[in-house]
C-alpha cells in the first residue's frame, strides 16, 4: 500500500520548471531561453504558450526588461518565452537559403522540446511572434517548421534577402502587423538590408495555404490598425495583414494581441 501511494504521489506531481525562470537560463542544445509562467497557475493545467523572437542585437534579457509585454501574455494565463539568438543575429533557414552559423531550425525544435518537458502545454494555443529580425525568424519557423507552433504573429519584419520558392512544411495561420511608414523593412518594396516586400512573403503563404483572392476587413481590437483577413482556403489556415501609419515599432501589447487573434481561428485550422 505505502508503495502504490507514493507511486500516485509521484505521477501526481505538478510540472516543474526546475529553477528555469526570467531570472536563470533553460539550457537547451545550440544556446538556452528565458521564461515566465502566470503568477497564478496551479502547476497542472496545461499552459498557451506566446514564444517571441527578439529583435536585432537585443536579447532574452532584454525582452524581459519588457515587463509590460511579458504581463500581457502571462495575465493572459500563458507562459512567455524569450529565445536567444547568437550575437543577436536571427540566421535564415531552409534549403539553399541558409546561413553560416546554427542552425536556427534545430535550435527552436530543441527549446520547444524542453518548454514541453519543464510546462505541459496546451498545443492548441501556441503562438510564434517577433519583431523586426525576430519577425523574419518567425516567418522562417512558420515557411520551415511550421509544425511547432498553432500560428504566427510576426511584427515588422519578414523574409530577409530573397524568398523562398515555397513553403515546404505546408500551410499556417499567420497575421502580420506593419507599418507603411517603415524605413526599416519597407513594406512593399526591397528594404535597406535586403528585406523582401511583405506582399511577396504573403503570396507565397496564400498558395502554400491554398487560399482565395477574397478578403475582408475585420475589425481590429487596437484603433491603429486596419487588418484584412482570408479566411476561405482549402486548408481552412487563416491569413491576417494589419497596417498601421506608423513606422519600425512595436507597442508592447501587439505581442499579447496576437494571443487574442489566435483565439479566434476556427476550430479545424
Amino acid at each position: 500500500m505505502r508503495v502504490l501511494l507514493l507511486m500516485l504521489l509521484f505521477f501526481a506531481r505538478p510540472f516543474s520548471a526546475e529553477a528555469c525562470s526570467a531570472d536563470t537560463k533553460c539550457d537547451v542544445p545550440g544556446g538556452y531561453y528565458l521564461a515566465a509562467a502566470p503568477e497564478n497557475w496551479d502547476g497542472t493545467t496545461p499552459l498557451p504558450v506566446v514564444v517571441f523572437f527578439h529583435g536585432w542585437n537585443s536579447s532574452p534579457e532584454g525582452t524581459f526588461r519588457n515587463q509590460a509585454m511579458v504581463r500581457g501574455v502571462t495575465e493572459r494565463g500563458a507562459l512567455f518565452v524569450a529565445p536567444f539568438a547568437e550575437r543577436g543575429y536571427w540566421r535564415q533557414i531552409g534549403s539553399g537559403r541558409a546561413e553560416r552559423g546554427r542552425d536556427e531550425a534545430d535550435y527552436i525544435r530543441a527549446v520547444m522540446k524542453d518548454v514541453r518537458r519543464r510546462w505541459p502545454v496546451d498545443d492548441r494555443r501556441t503562438l510564434a511572434s517577433g519583431f523586426s529580425r525576430g519577425a523574419s525568424m518567425v516567418w522562417n519557423v512558420a515557411c520551415y517548421t511550421g509544425e511547432l507552433f498553432r500560428a504566427y504573429a510576426p511584427i515588422a519584419g519578414g523574409f530577409w534577402r530573397s524568398n523562398p520558392e515555397e513553403c515546404p512544411s505546408g500551410p499556417v495561420n499567420l497575421r502580420h502587423i506593419h507599418g507603411l511608414a517603415d524605413g526599416v523593412v519597407a513594406f512593399d518594396e526591397v528594404g535597406i538590408y535586403n528585406s523582401m516586400p511583405i506582399p511577396e512573403g504573403f503570396d507565397i503563404l496564400a498558395r502554400t495555404n491554398g487560399t482565395t483572392d477574397k478578403s475582408r476587413e475585420v475589425a481590429s481590437n487596437d484603433q491603429r490598425l486596419s487588418c484584412s483577413r482570408w479566411d476561405e482556403s482549402e486548408s481552412g489556415r487563416v491569413l491576417e495583414l494589419c497596417l498601421h501609419e506608423r513606422g519600425h515599432s512595436i507597442p508592447a501589447e501587439w505581442v499579447s494581441q496576437g494571443l487574442d487573434w489566435l483565439e479566434t481561428l476556427p476550430d479545424g485550422s
